[in-house]
């Protein structure tokens, strides 16, 4: 385990946070295992390290309570199953970034993936890679603005100005996916947010 990490994972637990570290996708899956039962109903955000690691295989094809928002075609459903994910048992996620001091940074659209961060589900797995660590605030923002936002529309297609030139414009498009920055500084619920940091890098 690398400084940076080692760092990070100390700050996560003195900010009330059960962090984990992972060498690889195939530990973090490991510890996901350990950390939901068979028949919980679960969701997830969209997120692309939550794909690469095998865990969205892993509760979709597992003994879970899990209906994919993101497959179902009627809006009004869609919406439904959003909103339903506020009262799962267990909510997988990434962040847009981890900083050093034990703090995690998310900038979201309609908020479907910070709102149930924030409360609702019993508990909430977030998963990070090496390379969304940073050591400020200022480095989180920096990088949702040059990586993070620019890949991500590009990736949704939502025709923004950052698709282009890769580098945030603070648009007024309707189709923009950064409209609210959420930092969470500290986990009252003592056991309810865990944050797996694994050693590759994942996710945008």
């Amino acid at each position: 385990m690398d400084a940076m990490i080692s760092k990070t994972i100390k700050a996560l637990k003195e900010n009330q946070f059960e962090a984990y570290y992972a060498e690889n996708s195939l530990e973090a899956l490991e510890i996901v295992k350990g950390l939901v039962k068979e028949g919980e109903r679960v969701d997830r955000g969209g997120s692309l390290t939550i794909e690469q690691t095998g865990i969205l295989r892993y509760i979709t094809e597992g003994n879970f309570g899990y209906a994919d928002p993101y497959k179902e075609s009627d809006p009004v459903k869609k919406a439904e199953l959003m909103q339903a994910r506020l009262s799962c048992d267990t909510f997988f996620c990434s962040a847009n970034a981890v900083i050093t001091d034990g703090r995690l940074y998310n900038e979201d659209g309609a908020c479907s993936r910070v709102a149930p961060l924030l409360f609702g589900p019993k508990q909430v797995i977030v998963v990070a890679g090496r390379n969304k660590l940073v050591n400020s605030e200022a480095e989180a923002r920096k990088r949702m603005m040059t990586v993070a936002a620019p890949l991500n529309a590009k990736r949704l297609k939502t025709a923004t100005p950052c698709t282009e030139d890769g580098v945030c414009h603070n648009c007024k498009h309707p189709n923009r996916i950064c409209c609210s920055t959420v930092i969470t500084n500290f986990n009252r619920i003592k056991g309810r947010i865990k944050v797996i940091i694994v050693n590759e890098d994942l996710g945008m």
